[in-house]
């Protein structure tokens, strides 16, 4: 055990927290202190060693143990603790600096043995993506109020007013305070980072736990949270209101249980939005003389004094300081931004120097910045006036870093600033979170740094004024390149890439500014062929279409581009595949990729590709090129030298060997693959391969085993798959394992309450999240339920509604059965010349694509026609009837051979010759060992003991070879 795991279990009491050792969590009163594993490590170990030094050597050992870090992360990380530890005015009352030694806890402290606690950590984490707030909010309190009265009264809130003001930290803190309202969570969309209202939907999409594999995004999104209730905070909409309001107006269409809560410049001025205009901190008033009593009331001055005395040790406010602070907080016209920014250089030039310094440089710059607003002018003074005030070597690092969209790690800061003698990037980057110029955000795999969204239009403005901008957006494409490539193809493949989503802002901004004219396209598509996998892996299937297009337009005629264009043309395939279906889109796409592949040598995407090709001709129902596909699979994997490769090959094999109607090698090589995927659950399924290769193995088992006669396992392996199905939360994964198992194979079981329940389900999916292919395929299903229920005329509407639509979608391999379905209906209904056409159309289009596994049931389904139009002494009934029979013996397919052996004994009835019919339905009812209370078993055994009490009275005993169902 480390020695981490050997700590007390003890509760340490100090100021208003509370500290388990134990549970590493950090109470305020009630509330969790949401800080990352590094900072409640190093706040443990200070606090268990309280009173005493401990080095900063010591603490880099404890937080980042086996790993070297540089020291600026220590410096980051205890920031961020005296941050969410400062909730007085006064500063470092925890925490004091030993200048290049270490630190020491200083509070007094009470220790309790943590059974005697009282601590109680919440048993699940919040479902949120909310930041932690580790500044206090001052003089926000009856603002705080009154959103949140707005919010409970009516579902769309904007809280509005100029740059600067707080609307974001207003936001946040509300949010905090209401996630246990909302039962599927609060979540935080930012919108700052995008500069395109089309991808919106994306950025949405991405911060939500959902899946949204649709063309049109949005309408998916509104579906998938048609059900949910939860709160949307959208953050930073001005730029993009239009957008934003056409957006989050179909969002709150779509649900009534959902909320919206935004921070913007200006109104939406859409339905039901209400409106809070959030002014300044209130100053202090022009007076002759101002002592500390009479400022420190005033929010403005507050902020001030607490945001200055968490940079210099022992600040105080006081009557000779008081009248300085108040003329600052006026200057700056009480907007919190500028306060803040204004205040981090007390320690420099001390409040007087400051409150002077402040006026010369906002009369300095109010011509250059006449055309803005006021409150604007005051901001962009401070922020040039703070500027200014840095040295030359933070300026440099300040600017760099505005060439990040969203939030970065110190890693990617220090590859992408270029180096520059004497300058130590990681700490210039904590001395300016002191400064508070950069914000940190501190979670558990580490902190995230982030520019505010107005401190970023500045900074990108001086790196643009001094023509640096494309330098570094070169080093920012290379350095975010190679982090996704490694993402990739690192051992957690799952893991890492749905955590790159948060990379995402950052690439959207380099592909902004690689694909505008006069730029670096080719850099972009280097950027959009690695984050390929990030978009497919989280469902962004729409923007990985638009940037892939884009890429492939930019694309060049080089050895180089033919490897891009091989791994874009796979990507768009998928994509399409999945949005808009099975077009020529698709496929061509996919076949380029795997033309490329070949060229280059490169077996790894061939595979990948070929693997998408054969699923397309499996939906295209074309089953003699998806077995023909699944050889040359083989013969790649042969030499791929992967384990997933080589399990999702079995996958993709077991399908194309099952429409082959060799059932019990696909049962045998689907099984193998689910238990390698159930075993190695991190294996990348949908971000490399395009498909939930688990799911798709264990439909493959449930079909085989109900085409074998088994119908227990068959139960028993649909429940399975629609569990994992549901456990992975993803849409097409559900509706995969609903169609392939549960509506069909329910049917087929004839199990109409759990087939009902099933159909219910995958038609609710397949609409919340607009995939077409499977809203036809419900359509179908339900209307064969409707048929087994005796509701003929709407189940025709149905069956006949479904053929027409998935025939244009060109869903085959669906659209065949559902054929033979619509001739039983009409059968039923007397109308058999009408059967006839139907049947005839279900048989002849089984041959012609090869399909095997139909082809027993496609000429049962024509016998019965047959018969039921020529009657008895048809010849041709008889002959397919029986043929159906030989097929099903001969592919081993008892599923079918029950339907086909019930048929041909009632064809037989009629003709009188009950002895044979009897011998028919003996030979296939003694084969089953299991599945001997399903309904087609039972009916079937109901008409042979009929038969034989015909036949003769004495022989109406069970068979000896046949287990009695009774028992």
């Amino acid at each position: 055990m480390s020695d981490r795991d050997n700590r007390p279990e003890r509760t340490f009491l100090f100021g208003p927290f509370r500290l388990s050792t134990s549970k590493r969590v950090l109470l305020e009163g009630d509330r969790v202190v949401r800080l990352g594993g590094k900072a409640i490590e190093i706040l443990i170990a200070l606090v268990e060693r309280a009173g005493e030094l401990v080095s900063k050597r010591e603490l880099v050992e404890i937080a980042w143990p086996d790993t070297f870090v540089v020291e600026a992360n220590l410096t980051v990380q205890v920031a961020a603790l005296r941050r969410a530890l400062g909730e007085d005015d006064t500063a470092n009352q925890y925490i004091v600096n030993s200048p290049g030694r270490g630190y020491r806890f200083v509070a007094p402290l009470k220790v309790l043995e943590e059974g005697r606690a009282g601590f109680d950590q919440p048993a699940s984490p919040e479902a949120h993506n909310l930041p932690a707030q580790l500044t206090r909010l001052v003089g926000r309190a009856e603002a705080l109020q009154a959103v949140k009265r707005k919010l409970t009264d009516g579902r769309l809130v904007s809280i509005v007013g100029p740059p600067g003001v707080g609307k974001t930290a207003i936001a946040l803190q509300l949010a905090e305070t209401m996630l246990s309202q909302f039962r599927h969570g609060v979540w935080l969309i930012d919108l700052g980072s995008i500069a395109d209202a089309s991808l919106i939907p994306s950025v949405i999409a991405s911060a939500l736990p959902i899946d949204v594999r649709s063309s049109d995004m949005l309408s998916g999104i509104a579906a998938a949270l048609r059900y949910k209730n939860l709160l949307l905070v959208f953050d930073n909409c001005e730029h993009l209101i239009d957008g934003a309001a056409a957006a989050i107006r179909e969002l709150l269409r779509g649900s009534g249980d959902i909320k919206a809560l935004i921070t913007s410049r200006e109104p939406l001025r859409i339905e039901g939005e209400q409106v809070f205009r959030l002014p300044p901190l209130e100053v202090p008033p022009m007076a002759a003389t101002l002592g500390a009593k009479d400022v420190s009331s005033y929010p403005a001055v507050q902020l001030f004094v607490e945001r200055a005395a968490a940079i210099v040790n022992g600040f105080e406010l006081t009557d000779a300081n008081a009248a300085f602070a108040a003329q600052i907080c006026r200057g700056l016209d009480g907007n919190p931004l500028a306060i803040e920014v204004a205040s981090a250089r007390v320690d420099a030039f001390g409040v007087k120097g400051l409150a002077a310094r402040i006026e010369d440089r906002m009369h300095l710059l109010a011509d250059s910045h006449r055309g803005s607003p006021a409150r604007h002018r005051t901001i962009a003074a401070a922020l040039e006036w703070s500027y200014q005030l840095l040295s030359e070597d933070e300026q440099y690092v300040l600017r760099c870093v505005g060439i990040f969209s969203g939030s970065f790690t110190l890693d990617a800061a220090v590859s992408v600033i270029p180096a520059r003698e004497r300058i130590d990037t990681a700490s210039i980057l904590a001395d300016l979170v002191c400064k508070s110029l950069l914000a940190v955000d501190v979670g558990s795999e580490g902190a995230r740094f982030r520019l505010l969204e107005i401190a970023k239009a500045f900074v990108l403005a001086k790196l643009i004024e001094k023509s640096e901008r494309d330098e570094l957006a070169v080093r920012l494409a290379s350095c975010l390149t190679e982090m996704l490539r490694k993402c990739a193809d690192g051992p957690k493949r799952v893991q890492t890439l749905r955590e790159a989503v948060q990379e995402l802002d950052n690439v959207r901004g380099i592909l902004n500014w690689a694909f505008s004219p006069g730029c670096r396209p080719q850099a972009g598509v280097a950027l959009t062929a690695a984050a390929v996998p990030v978009w497919l892996e989280n469902s962004l299937l729409t923007e990985c279409i638009v940037w892939t297009t884009k890429a492939i337009e930019a694309l060049e005629a080089t050895a180089e581009s033919e490897r891009s264009e091989m791994i874009l043309k796979a990507a768009f395939g998928l994509a399409v595949m999945f949005t808009e279906g099975m077009t020529s889109r698709s496929r061509e796409a996919l076949n380029r990729s795997i033309e490329l592949a070949g060229q280059l040598g490169d077996r790894q995407w061939e595979l990948r590709a070929r693997l998408g090709l054969v699923l397309f001709l499996h939906r295209r129902g074309d089953f003699k090129g998806a077995l023909e596909g699944t050889k040359r699979i083989e013969r790649l994997v042969a030499d791929a030298g992967e384990p997933a490769a080589v399990a999702m090959t079995k996958s993709v094999k077991s399908a194309s060997l099952f429409f082959r109607a060799e059932y019990a090698t696909a049962l045998n090589l689907a099984r193998e693959a689910h238990e390698y995927f159930r075993t190695h659950s991190d294996a990348s399924h949908i971000g490399r391969w395009g498909l939930n290769h688990s799911i798709y193995a264990q439909c493959v088992m449930a079909r085989a085993y109900w085409n074998l006669g088994r119908f227990d396992r068959t139960v028993r392996a649909c429940l399975s798959a629609h569990s994992e199905a549901e456990e992975t939360g993803n849409p097409t994964s559900i509706c995969q394992a609903l169609s392939w198992c549960g509506a069909s194979l329910f049917l087929s079981l004839e199990d109409l309450d759990r087939a009902a329940g099933a159909i219910q389900r995958f038609k609710q999916v397949a609409q919340d999240n607009n995939i077409k292919s499977y809203v036809f395929a419900s359509i179908g299903f339900e209307g064969r339920l409707l048929f087994l229920r005796g509701e003929i005329e709407p189940a025709e509407r149905l069956l006949r509604e479904a053929l027409s639509k998935l025939s244009g979608a060109q869903y085959d391999n669906v659209s065949i059965p559902f054929l033979g379905r619509l001739a039983e209906l009409l059968v039923v209904d007397r109308r058999p010349e009408e059967g006839l056409l139907a049947s005839a159309e279900c048989l002849e289009r089984t041959k012609a694509t090869d399909a095997l596994w139909l082809l027993p049931d496609a000429l049962r389904i024509h016998g019965d026609v047959l018969a039921a139009l020529e009657g008895p002494d048809s010849q041709s009934a008889e002959v397919n009837l029986r043929e159906s029979i030989e097929v099903s013996v001969r592919q081993g397919a008892l599923g079918w051979e029950l339907r086909s052996a019930e048929s041909l004994a009632n064809f037989l009835r009629r003709k009188h010759q009950d002895e044979e019919a009897s011998a028919v339905l003996d030979r296939t009812l003694g084969k089953f060992a299991e599945g001997l209370e399903a309904v087609p078993f039972r009916r079937a055994k109901t008409l042979l003991d009929e038969l034989r009490r015909v036949a003769s009275p004495e022989e109406a005993r069970p068979s000896a070879r046949r287990p009695d169902p009774r028992v």
